[in-house]
């Protein structure tokens, strides 16, 4: 079991939503944090409620050099890393047929170029580092449950998440030898500023049905505390999703019939 109290845990997307949930809960129980976002002004405030000793760090992970910036910056201030959370990143409610050029670049750039950046400036030095409770360091990729299987206007998200678990599944095999975990997490809709964003950017809220369930942030956060403490190669804060999305895998067209009705109930006027 991995001891929290000290730990060094770097989080990006960290001014809202899960992300400043999970620095909240990490500060609780005495982690070290290393806070990233665009926000400055939303990290100032966050650690100025966490007392003012984390480190804070301005950061665009669809820049590189932001990235790289932000795990110099970490672990010159704590010596190391003991778990890397990438966690930035936007949805957008589109058609594939809809999405420019423009569009898919930056939801790449941001959702998974900003995960592989920061992982590839983090691992020359969490390979090296000393044990701490039988690990070297651990890699935490939020992904999403639509990993698994996408739907109507959410398949651009839906990707830059698939392509997070991939990199999941690869990087936990090549890395399990040095003693690094990895483990992605895999949220249903969550109570966050994820949905009024995704609106913003995409013009239109993503399709949600009333009956769809929803978890808070918190709920998220302590269920990857839990995967930090005892490293596991998935984390599905809501059990049954796991279940439901394999099944969906299993049986690609009944599931294809199913999602489509839903789409039609909720958009009439749909040529789908």
């Amino acid at each position: 079991m991995r001891e929290l109290k000290s730990m060094v845990v770097a989080i990006t997307g960290a001014s809202a939503g899960i992300g400043r949930a999970l620095a909240v809960e990490l500060h609780r129980r005495g982690a070290r944090l290393a806070l990233a976002a665009r926000r400055e002004d939303a990290l100032t405030a966050l650690n100025a409620e966490l007392g003012g000793g984390h480190l804070i760090h301005r950061c665009d992970v669809a820049q590189a050099q932001d990235c790289a910036a932000f795990i110099a910056a970490t672990q010159a201030r704590f010596g190391r890393i003991d778990t890397l959370v990438c966690n930035a990143g936007y949805g957008i409610a589109r058609r594939i047929s809809e999405m420019t050029a423009a569009e898919w670049q930056a939801i790449i750039a941001t959702n998974l170029y900003g995960t592989t950046e920061c992982i590839r400036a983090a691992l020359p030095a969490m390979i090296t580092q000393n044990l701490r409770d039988d690990w070297r360091a651990q890699v935490m990729i939020v992904s999403s449950c639509l990993a698994r299987r996408s739907g109507p206007e959410s398949g651009a998200y839906a990707a830059t998440k698939a392509a997070q678990l991939s990199v999941a599944e690869a990087l936990r095999l090549e890395q399990a030898n040095n003693r690094i975990a990895v483990t992605s997490v895999h949220p249903i809709g969550t109570a966050t500023e994820f949905w009024d964003a995704a609106k913003t950017i995409g013009g239109r809220a993503p399709l949600r049905s009333p009956t769809e369930p929803t978890q808070s942030a918190t709920t998220v956060a302590e269920r990857m505390i839990a995967a930090i403490t005892r490293p596991r190669p998935e984390v599905w804060p809501y059990p049954l999703a796991r279940w439901v999305f394999g099944l969906a895998t299993l049986f690609p067209g009944l599931t294809d019939g199913a999602v489509r009705r839903r789409w039609l109930r909720q958009t009439p006027d749909s040529q789908a």
